[in-house]
């Protein structure tokens, strides 16, 4: 009989796309896409550092909201590698309920439940930690990579709302979309020659109705917001 894990992380930004989250842990290639009830995401985490920061995504618990993002199992030793790379945050049980969208009913058991990184503090973009359209490519990329693999991730009805795609259904159930929102893409007029979803991506958000306002406007790095 195999072993139970020691946990399920549940990653709802970088950690949805593969590379990124492998880069931590080899064996983390493969994760199971799935939405959490009482998460709110959202554009809202900070790290100070002696250099130039983005603001990043977080979040926290919020009884009417919902989240999508992966799971996948680790070690001790894998999940402690995960907590210091999220050092900024604290590691939180979910406790509001796991939608899977890989065809079973539920994640199997493990000794600490699912984890996901919770913010410590509330800190929305601005002129010196704006949004950067490199962190979002990934994150958006780790959607479409779900999509690909998994047929339920293509169409997911939460509540009452319409069925929406993954992608779609990460972009409207982050908050705080900002007009401090810069593009840092490589090549920013030909992104697709380092970022191979660049049209997919840019479609996505200049149509989903909270960036399809914003997205459009944003600037080429540095940005010029004081």
């Amino acid at each position: 009989m195999a072993q139970e894990p020691y946990a399920y992380i549940f990653g709802y930004g970088s950690l949805i796309e593969t590379k990124s989250r492998s880069s931590t842990v080899a064996s983390a290639l493969y994760a199971q896409p799935a939405v959490a009830l009482g998460i709110q995401r959202g554009w809202f985490d900070r790290v100070e550092t002696a250099g130039y920061s983005p603001t990043y995504l977080g979040a926290f618990e919020k009884s009417d909201a919902v989240c999508n993002g992966v799971i996948y199992p680790v070690t001790e030793q894998e999940y402690n590698a995960y907590v210091k790379r999220e050092s900024g945050y604290k590691p939180t049980t979910i406790t509001g309920g796991i939608i899977m969208l890989d065809g079973t009913s539920a994640p199997p058991p493990s000794t600490k439940g699912v984890i996901y990184f919770a913010n410590t503090k509330v800190q929305k973009a601005d002129a010196k930690f704006p949004i950067v359209q490199s962190y979002v490519d990934v994150c958006l990329t780790g959607c479409l990579q779900l999509e690909a693999a998994y047929p339920l991730a293509r169409t997911i009805s939460i509540k009452s709302g319409p069925p929406s795609r993954f992608s779609e259904l990460f972009i409207e159930s982050t908050s705080d979309w900002s007009t401090y929102w810069e593009n840092d893409r490589l090549l920013p007029r030909r992104p697709f020659v380092y970022q191979p979803n660049a049209n997919d991506i840019d479609t996505l958000l200049n149509n989903a109705p909270k960036t399809k306002g914003i997205y459009p406007n944003i600037q080429l790095a540095p940005g010029k917001w004081y």
